[in-house]
């Protein structure tokens, strides 16, 4: 299957999931070819009319009649995939989830599919999270597995209460990005996977040190190497990456191994996965995206270059 990122939207029932989804891909995904999947309870697909015909959108397909995590199968599951990936060749699937689903079985479908998660986007009702959390197990779960926490209609609570549940969250998920919205409005490309590649773009035709690139004060830098990498040593350098790098992505070549690596890094969840490249792709490429990293940048790119092996010093370890 060709390798296309995911972005899993979830949030309980009300949170504004499609609100949000639907204000992204009309102003922020940068035309890039984007495929949907939406999953509704009931028979009738009302939020995927509301998503039908918005920019960007190349297909849509509807699991309805049951809930992703639970109800539907894996075989109708990979087949709406597989059409996606082959009708439409998308940059990103975004899957839209119910409001009853833990996203864990999901994001389990997503890797035993062949895909790569890029992150789960969890969408917070600011006025009602509080009696979710106390009254269902699946609305903590959805919180527990965010990588970002979108903490929407704060216009509808008071500042104070805002931040009252900003500090729930953060004890219940201190790993997540939060980020606060009105009727689904925001404007970071931090978010998706269409983001990272902005970013990474932006900063080939950066300075030597790193761009602030927006006004939410994200800016980003790139690591490039044409030497291999020890996989244990470049483990520990992303595991260890500063609370302000939110996301790192890249493809590189590690020491003893035939593929190459594409890594992950979002808000500290590192996932590595494995794809077969031409052998003249030799050139190591990642992205680091976040906040003041001005103070980070000389940090990670020297614990990376740490990580480097080259030919003569492997030569001199195996003897």
């Amino acid at each position: 299957m060709r390798h296309v990122a995911v972005d899993i939207v979830t949030g309980f029932l009300g949170s504004g999931k499609t609100t949000l989804l639907s204000h992204v891909l009309a102003h922020g995904l940068k035309g890039k070819p984007v495929a949907v999947v939406m999953n509704e309870i009931g028979e009738v697909g009302i939020d995927g009319q509301v998503v039908t015909g918005l920019n960007y959108v190349e297909k849509m397909v509807e699991l309805s009649s049951g809930c992703i995590c639970c109800s539907i199968d894996e075989y109708r599951f990979d087949l709406a995939i597989q059409e996606l990936i082959e009708t439409v060749h998308p940059h990103l699937i975004i899957i839209e989830s119910t409001g009853l689903a833990d996203p864990e079985p999901l994001t389990y479908r997503v890797k035993a599919a062949g895909l790569k998660l890029d992150a789960v986007i969890t969408v917070v009702d600011a006025a009602n999270v509080e009696r979710f959390v106390k009254e269902t197990e699946v609305a903590t779960a959805q919180i527990e597995a965010a990588d970002f926490l979108v903490v929407n209609k704060i216009d509808l609570v008071a500042t104070g209460d805002v931040a009252r549940v900003e500090r729930r969250l953060r004890k219940l998920n201190p790993r997540a990005l939060q980020f606060r919205s009105v009727r689904g409005a925001i404007d970071s490309e931090v978010l998706f996977a269409t983001g990272v590649a902005t970013y990474r773009e932006r900063a080939r035709e950066a300075r030597a040190t790193s761009d602030h690139l927006h006004q939410d004060a994200f800016g980003s830098f790139l690591y490039r190497s044409d030497v291999e990498l020890d996989q244990p040593a470049f483990e520990h350098v992303l595991e260890r990456l500063p609370d302000d790098v939110i996301r790192a992505k890249g493809i590189v070549r590690l020491v003893g191994r035939d593929w190459h690596c594409l890594f992950n890094v979002t808000c500290g969840r590192v996932e590595l996965g494995w794809l077969k490249l031409p052998e003249d792709r030799t050139e190591n490429q990642a992205v680091f995206i976040g906040r003041n990293l001005d103070r980070h940048r000389a940090g990670i790119l020297d614990a990376l270059r740490g990580s480097e092996r080259a030919q003569a010093q492997r030569q001199g370890e195996v003897r």
